[in-house]
């Protein structure tokens, strides 16, 4: 083998790797409170021209959904203990504890609700494996009804056989929380083709100088329109045969 390709191919390795020990290496800290609440609503679409598909069941009850939440209970070091909420649209809840340590990533059913504070492009978003090679893209100001937000945006694209996936999620930099994440998932079946997508933002905070308005008139004006708007795609779709998720 060439020694220069050996050399280049070396040089490549060593900064992979420094730039995975630079990440680890950067501090985490806390950037929540004891009490503060985030609430999110989904929105959903699913569609295909094949006959026999159907919506999966997680979508259905992502569908079903009025919002989803999550309140911090306790703090201790690098370790946050929550609890996580689903409100139906038919006025039911189901509620589950969780918990995530913000510099290694270990927890359950927080682990990605939250990051460290103040991460930047180039950091990963935990300390352990597989989130240290999960590397922030970049940091962007995002509006949402709290306002602009500077907001740290990692992209994971995949493709397994005839599915492609890609996920962007957004966490807002000052307090390592999320705000956005949108999944989109194209599958290919001979002639048939199937796609989703899941768009979950913020609409409600408690925490200090970060209100947001949960259900201000013009959004429950906008929500109609955009139900409005829904009914008329999921008509049009169903006269061209396919099958939208209802």
């Amino acid at each position: 083998m060439n020694s220069r390709i050996v050399l280049l191919n070396l040089i490549s390795t060593f900064l992979l790797f420094a730039l995975v020990v630079a990440a680890s290496a950067q501090t985490r800290t806390v950037g929540v409170g004891v009490g503060n609440t985030f609430r999110y609503r989904a929105t959903v679409s699913w569609s295909s021209n094949d006959p026999s598909a159907s919506p999966p069941s997680d979508l259905v009850d992502l569908n079903d959904t009025q919002w989803l939440g999550f309140t911090i209970t306790a703090i201790s070091g690098t370790n946050i203990t929550g609890q996580t909420t689903s409100h139906y649209k038919n006025g039911t809840e189901t509620t589950t504890g969780g918990w995530v340590n913000v510099n290694t990533g270990d927890g359950e059913n927080l682990t990605g609700l939250v990051i460290s504070a103040n991460l930047a492009a180039g950091d990963s978003l935990y300390t352990s494996l597989p989130f240290n090679t999960w590397i922030i893209n970049e940091t962007v100001p995002r509006t949402y009804l709290s306002g602009v937000r500077d907001t740290n945006h990692f992209n994971m694209p995949s493709s397994s056989g005839t599915q492609s996936y890609s996920t962007d999620q957004y966490w807002d930099k000052s307090t390592g929380v999320l705000v956005e994440i949108l999944q989109e998932t194209t599958s290919q079946t001979g002639a048939y083709t199937t796609t989703s997508s899941e768009d979950i933002q913020i609409i409600y905070s408690n925490v200090s100088g970060w209100t947001v308005p949960e259900f201000p008139t013009w959004t429950s004006t906008l929500l109609i329109l955009i139900a409005l708007t829904s009914t008329t795609m999921v008509t049009a779709r169903q006269r061209q045969h396919k099958r939208p998720l209802r």
